[in-house]
């Protein structure tokens, strides 16, 4: 019997120990049947304890060999997890969870041994009989150790999804928290082998740029440094904090992009080997220590990310290089050329024009628009500007390329079809610029071109008012009424829309940009002044990061905030977008909505001027006029009023500080709108 029950506690049921209960239910233990003959009802307990303790083993090598076993291609992957109904393959992770199980197990088959041979070599016999109790109190730590094992097996063939990957570790470490001593040294045990499997990922990715993914769970968006790399919060354990996992995104990304660069001709920009070498070392020391805190690994990732930083930015990406780019996009898509602002509306303006004269409605064409764009550079000041041929127009031409958001609202203003204003982004700066930002610019330029064509047709029917003012000199008080009349509601338009031309450009997009261009000039400053540490690292818990001396803060700027490095370049770069979008009420559906709705009034009282003789107008016509102002008033002062309550109350949509109170201040000049909605 006593063979019996090691060949269960090995996992091998036979007739004294028989899976329970039978089939067709599933089993979940070794029992005795019920009709085996002379034992005591205590001595079955005992037997069943211990055969329990078999049947636990079983269930966790047969989750071994499932996960073990397979030979993984792509292909057998999919069909595997079809077939199994789940939506994530095994992964590295729990295969080396399931070496480290193994290794527990171990143990506790040398036991069995053991048990054994003390059994055959009489070692335990007492008179001739091996009492159960001896066998139990051999086994005692293993009926606390092996059911947790087999749950939490269970758990993790139940979710595969919930525990895949890096996720893993959640489950791990709450399994390590327990008041057990033996079991929290095997949860332990796990845990760091774990953690070692997660050492190697972030050592390749940091080092070498190469992501240990052998199934190739990969996000793809379309500027180079957001192309394949992205960070998946539902995989980030949850006592790594985010900040963590940035940087290493952060570091891992630079390399890989950079090796790849450096495959470009006439590009030669690898990262020094004394650097990989050091940060090699210091990341194969922490998954060496046999505990893990995440201080020691946060202290020595913010290390590396500075030195990469340092050098990415003075190699690779220099300051020089992105304000060049931002002063291109300041006189492009925000309209900060004025020469050539005004050519382009002049050309916009004599396509609208030949459409209206032309028999048959034509279509537009992005070829056309590009050759309006290269007459409109004719004769401007930026008519040799090398980063001019990197900018075009594009019409969308599938309901996926529509904009449906606040700030694209403006796309069909001009010609009324959707014209966005692109950009070629080329490497080094699309480590810099992502496709969001470009994207959120063409928003930007959309608004303000249509904001600044509004303003030349106003500016453009005051010459023609005042040359029908010239020739009604005799004219009758219904012409000198009329007359009036436009001039009135003309001037309330152009009021309003140099308030907010003025705020958008004065108030928001001058302020920001020489706010950012200031920090970063400041942060190539010190980037320029630094260099990466290649000495030894004292300790993985020292908190400083041993750099050449810098200037003090006096020299630099001291009221300039400067920035670590490329990637918070980027983010910041992103902020100010944003504030720009913001600050220039485009973001809110409302405002956005209200001001397209007001330009467009201001668009049909300047064609009915142009086509104004200077005659008396009639009834029907003069209703029509009467009506635009009264719907123009309407906008403008729910517009003001909305922001007005906005302001109050300090909440809303964001953006720069004040900026809200500074153009209200503009629009209530002399209460302007004030006496209006009094």
């Amino acid at each position: 019997m006593l063979h019996e029950l090691l060949l269960a506690l090995s996992g091998v049921g036979g007739e004294l120990f028989v899976p329970h209960p039978p089939p067709p239910e599933k089993p979940v233990t070794f029992k005795v049947p019920a009709d085996f003959p002379f034992l005591h009802t205590a001595e079955r307990c005992s037997l069943e304890r211990l055969a329990k303790l078999g049947f636990h083993y079983k269930s966790i090598i047969n989750f071994l060999d499932r996960q073990r076993g397979r030979e993984w291609t792509e292909l057998h992957a999919r069909e595997e997890v079809i077939d199994r109904g789940e939506t994530e393959p095994p992964g590295l992770f729990v295969q080396t969870l399931c070496n480290a199980i193994n290794e527990v197990l171990s143990d506790y088959r040398q036991l069995i041994v053991d048990s054994e041979k003390r059994i055959l070599n009489k070692d335990v016999d007492m008179n001739g009989v091996v009492p159960i109790a001896h066998l139990s109190q051999a086994f005692g730590e293993y009926q606390v150790i092996l059911p947790q094992l087999h749950k939490l097996v269970q758990e993790i063939e139940d979710n595969p999804v919930t525990y895949h990957g890096a996720r893993l570790l959640n489950l791990i470490t709450e399994k390590c928290n327990t008041g057990v001593p033996e079991l929290r040294t095997i949860m332990l045990k796990l845990l760091h082998a774990c953690h070692g499997e997660m050492y190697q990922h972030i050592t390749s990715w940091m080092v070498y740029g190469h992501l240990q993914d052998p199934f190739e769970y990969e996000q793809y968006s379309e500027t180079r440094w957001q192309r394949r790399f992205v960070l998946d919060d539902s995989l980030i354990p949850k006592h790594i904090p985010r900040s963590i996992a940035e940087s290493i995104l952060f570091v891992g990304k630079a390399v890989a992009i950079v090796r790849d660069a450096s495959k470009m001709p006439h590009t030669k920009t690898d990262l020094p080997k004394s650097i990989t070498t050091l940060h090699l070392q210091k990341l194969l020391e922490l998954s060496s220590r046999p505990q893990f805190h995440h201080m020691e690994l946060q202290n020595v990732i913010t290390i590396i990310r500075n030195n990469v930083a340092q050098w990415l930015w003075q190699v690779v990406l220099t300051g020089d290089k992105v304000i060049e780019c931002l002063e291109a996009f300041r006189k492009y898509f925000l309209l900060g050329q004025g020469d050539l602002v005004s050519a382009l509306v002049d050309q916009f303006e004599k396509l609208a024009v030949s459409r209206l004269a032309s028999a048959r409605m034509s279509v537009v064409k992005e070829q056309e628009l590009n050759s309006l764009l290269v007459r409109a550079q004719v004769g401007s000041s930026v008519e040799n500007d090398s980063m001019f041929d990197k900018f075009t127009f594009k019409l969308p031409n599938n309901a996926n390329d529509q904009q449906t958001s606040s700030s694209g609202m403006f796309d069909d203003f001009i010609l009324g079809v959707p014209l966005r204003l692109e950009y070629e982004i080329t490497w080094p700066l699309d480590l810099f610029v992502t496709a969001e930002d470009l994207s959120k610019y063409g928003d930007l330029f959309s608004f303000l071109i249509s904001l600044r064509r509004t303003q030349h047709r106003l500016e453009r029917v005051w010459v023609h008012l005042s040359a029908m003012h010239k020739y009604m000199a005799n004219a009758t008080t219904r012409q000198a009424n009329d007359s009036h009349l436009l001039w009135r509601i003309r001037a309330a338009m152009i009021f309003f829309v140099n308030c907010l031309w003025e705020h958008v450009q004065m108030d928001i997009i001058e302020i920001n940009f020489k706010n950012l261009v200031n920090r970063i000039s400041a942060s190539s400053t010190r980037h320029k002044l630094a260099q990466p540490s290649l000495t030894s690292l004292d300790s993985p818990t020292s908190p400083s990061v041993p750099t050449s001396p810098i200037k003090p803060d006096a020299e630099l700027g001291k009221d300039v905030e400067t920035l670590r490095d490329f990637e918070d370049i980027r983010l910041g770069h992103s902020s100010y977008i944003r504030d720009m979008l913001r600050g220039c009420l485009v973001e809110s559906r409302v405002c956005a909505d209200t001001i397209k709705k007001a330009l467009k009034c201001c668009d049909q009282l300047c064609a009915i001027i142009e086509r104004w003789d200077g005659r008396s107008i009639d009834d029907k016509r003069l209703e029509h006029i009467k009506k635009i102002d009264q719907v123009f008033r309407d906008h403008t002062n729910f517009l003001f009023r909305t922001l007005s309550g906005i302001n109050k109350t300090g909440e809303g949509f964001g953006g720069p500080l004040r900026h809200l109170e500074q153009l209200l201040l503009r629009l209530d000049y002399s209460k302007w709108y004030s006496a209006w909605t009094a």
